[in-house]
């Protein structure tokens, strides 16, 4: 009797095929019968995310964007193929098409169990030692960052110095252990803080600032409220570090225009927000301990307005 005759003939079907694929690479050839390309697809669609991941913790921070843009395209690009040959081969599979012992739910079902089986540890270890991604809720550091951004915090940038002026960094919320901020560090250990008439003083150094056209916000207008905020752009500077801040024209909070001088203590920074008339910050709750930092917010990876702010977040 022919292997026809006893197995069970059933045609693949390319709407199935493509659905499997896009649940995992490979499954969908796994489902027509080319196990060997799928296994080989489901590997390359995998096999990034260590690759990348790993140099991402040793590279330096200037290729970083790089090599996450490039795992992305890569692994998009394995995916498409995935579903895209997946469809051709089940059309091109005949009606005497006889199932294969792997040709089973089950089987599928364990696939895709060991597929991210082996993601999970990998995405621990990243969100726990290299980096986290956060959604941005507020506009408390308008315009670097907008409402519904989603940023990436680099958590090895600490591992073998304290943070400077001028970056953002992620620490715990003194105030609420269960909340997480992202600020804009201004003074650093040893640094002498006031803030006289709105202007803030360094050392006792006024930061120079240069104000902007509103043409800057043009692509990034938020709302608060009903009403978008009313104030100026500027382009501060401290140290080597250059980035943008916003001051609203009228200001409820007596602590963003005059803050008495203090002496920033030793393993802590002070810290404000770039939109620096709606936030708290050390203004309200003192300088920060280096203790509760996360790590530096580093790329905006998807950006809630404009696409052309994707990419680096840190200083010029």
């Amino acid at each position: 009797m022919s292997e026809l005759a006893l197995g069970i003939n059933k045609r693949r079907k390319p709407l199935v095929a493509v659905v499997l694929s896009l649940i995992m690479a490979g499954l969908g050839h796994i489902y027509c019968g080319r196990i060997v390309r799928g296994i080989v697809l489901a590997f390359f669609s995998c096999m990034f995310i260590p690759l990348f991941f790993g140099v991402l913790s040793v590279s330096h921070s200037s290729v970083r964007i790089a090599v996450i843009t490039t795992s992305l395209f890569a692994t998009l690009v394995v995916w498409l193929i995935a579903i895209i040959d997946s469809w051709y081969t089940a059309r091109h599979t005949t009606d005497s098409y006889v199932l294969k012992d792997y040709n089973k739910w089950y089987v599928y079902v364990i696939l895709v169990l060991m597929s991210t089986g082996s993601s999970i540890p990998i995405a621990f270890h990243v969100r726990a030692n290299l980096m986290e991604a956060f959604r941005i809720p507020a506009a408390s550091n308008y315009p670097t960052i907008v409402p519904g951004d989603r940023v990436l915090a680099n958590k090895v940038a600490y591992k073998r110095r304290d943070p400077q002026r001028g970056d953002l960094v992620v620490f715990i919320n003194p105030e609420s252990r269960q909340d997480k901020y992202i600020r804009r560090v201004v003074a650093v250990a040893g640094d002498t803080v006031e803030i006289k008439g709105g202007e803030l003083y360094v050392n006792g150094v006024k930061l120079p600032r240069r104000k902007l056209s509103l043409s800057t916000l043009q692509n990034i207008k938020i709302t608060l409220g009903t009403e978008p905020p009313a104030g100026d752009v500027f382009e501060e500077t401290n140290v080597n570090a250059n980035y943008k801040i916003f001051l609203a024209q009228s200001s409820q909070d007596r602590a963003s225009l005059d803050f008495a001088k203090i002496t920033v203590p030793e393993h802590h920074c002070f810290v404000l927000g770039d939109n620096r008339d709606l936030c708290r910050d050390s203004r309200h709750f003192g300088p920060i301990s280096l203790a509760t930092v996360i790590g530096r917010t580093d790329y905006i990876y998807w950006p809630a307005k404009d696409w052309s702010r994707f990419g680096r977040l840190g200083p010029k």
